[in-house]
């Protein structure tokens, strides 16, 4: 909760927009927060950085990019083809490098959320020309289908 205004010399209560204080009679820039020890004016000047940092979105885009990275090392394992953990591991993370690159935070969850959906469907393609992948078969890309489906879904929406 924010305290009303105080004169920097007397702590009596005065306005924000206040140039001097009717108790003591001292000039100030400005009054000072009760709560902070901050000029009143410092307060707003803080909440327009804030919003100029949030709407620059580099900052967001980079922890969006990290939470797309470590959703994808952990899920992308159950749903890859067998003997293909570390392509798993690369495509999570290159999902989460392209989700921290985008320009704004709708665009990283948008579009980092659709480059790891369509990540087990890739790694089922190359398993089908990589050695040692072992048999695969039309049942078992239900599983990478569902997860394509359920988080491009979940991108959309919160991007």
């Amino acid at each position: 909760m924010v305290s009303d205004p105080r004169c920097p010399e007397c702590a009596g209560k005065v306005s924000s927009t206040a140039t001097w204080c009717m108790h003591c009679g001292v000039d100030f820039p400005s009054a000072i927060d009760a709560d902070s020890g901050r000029p009143v004016q410092d307060r707003a000047d803080q909440q327009a950085d804030y919003d100029e940092s949030v709407d620059d979105g580099s900052s967001d885009a980079t922890t969006v990019g990290f939470l797309v990275a470590v959703f994808g090392l952990v899920t992308l394992p159950f749903v890859a083809p067998p003997n293909t953990l570390v392509l798993a591991a690369v495509a999570a993370l290159a999902a989460g490098l392209f989700a921290a690159r985008q320009p704004s935070l709708g665009e990283a969850f948008s579009r980092g959320g659709s480059a790891l959906a369509v990540a087990p469907l890739a790694l089922w393609s190359l398993a089908l020309v990589l050695p040692g992948t072992g048999q695969l078969s039309l049942g078992s890309l239900l599983g990478p289908l569902a997860y394509a489906i359920v988080v491009s879904s979940v991108a959309r929406a919160v991007g």
